[in-house]
C-alpha cells in the first residue's frame, strides 16, 4: 500500500498515486512543476510492469526463486529470476532508460558510443585484455573475465546496433574460455 492505496488500485489509476506523491511534496515544501505529474505516472507504469512480473506466478518455484534473488546475498539476482522463468530484463532496461532520460544522463549503451577507441573495440574489452596482462593470465583472473565479459555481453544483447561490440566481447570471451594467451595478447592489434 502507498498512501493508502492498495497495489491493484495504484495500477489501475496511477493518477491517484501521483496526486497522493504530489501532495506530499508540496506538504513538505518541495516545488513541483506540472510536468512532474506525468513523469510520475510513467515511472509508475514502468515499475508496475515489473512487479507483474515478479509477482505474476505465486507457484512455489516462482516464489523460492523471488526468495533466492531477492532476499538471499547472490551476484546476480537477474540471472536467478531468469533462470527460473521470470525476466524483468526488458521492463527493468525499460526503466532504466526512462529515468536516464528523466535524468538528462546518458544509458550504458550511450556511454559504450563515447568510450569505443578508434579500433571499435569497446574500452571495457580492451581494459579486461589489460588486467589479464597485469596479473599475468592467473587462473583467477581468467574466471573473472570471463564473468565480466558474460555480464556485458548480456548488457549489450537487447540492442542490435551493439552487434560489433558484442563481436569483440564474445571473440575476447573464447579465446579466454580456449585459454588462447597469444591471441588475447594480440587482440589489440
Amino acid at each position: 500500500m502507498l498512501g493508502g492505496v492498495k497495489y491493484g488500485e495504484m495500477k489501475q489509476n496511477p493518477e491517484k498515486v501521483a496526486d497522493e506523491i504530489i501532495s506530499a511534496a508540496r506538504e513538505r515544501g518541495i516545488p513541483v512543476k506540472n510536468e512532474d505529474k506525468e513523469k510520475i505516472i510513467t515511472a509508475i507504469q514502468k515499475a508496475s510492469k515489473i512487479v507483474d512480473k515478479l509477482t505474476g506466478d505465486v507457484s512455489e518455484e516462482k516464489l523460492d526463486a523471488l526468495y533466492q534473488a531477492l532476499a538471499e546475498k547472490t551476484d546476480d539476482p537477474l540471472y536467478i529470476l531468469k533462470r527460473n522463468g521470470i525476466d524483468i530484463e526488458p521492463e527493468l532496461e525499460e526503466f532504466r532508460q526512462f529515468l536516464a532520460e528523466i535524468s538528462g544522463r546518458k544509458t550504458e549503451t550511450e556511454d559504450l558510443k563515447v568510450r569505443t577507441p578508434k579500433t571499435g573495440i569497446p574500452s571495457e574489452v580492451l581494459a579486461i585484455v589489460k588486467g589479464l596482462e597485469f596479473a599475468d593470465f592467473s587462473e583467477n583472473a581468467m574466471q573473472k573475465a570471463e564473468k565480466e565479459l558474460l555480464e556485458l555481453i548480456d548488457g549489450l544483447l537487447d540492442d542490435e546496433k551493439n552487434a560489433l561490440w558484442v563481436f569483440y566481447a564474445v571473440k575476447l570471451l573464447r579465446l579466454i574460455q580456449r585459454k588462447d594467451l597469444g591471441g588475447i595478447k594480440k587482440f589489440e592489434d
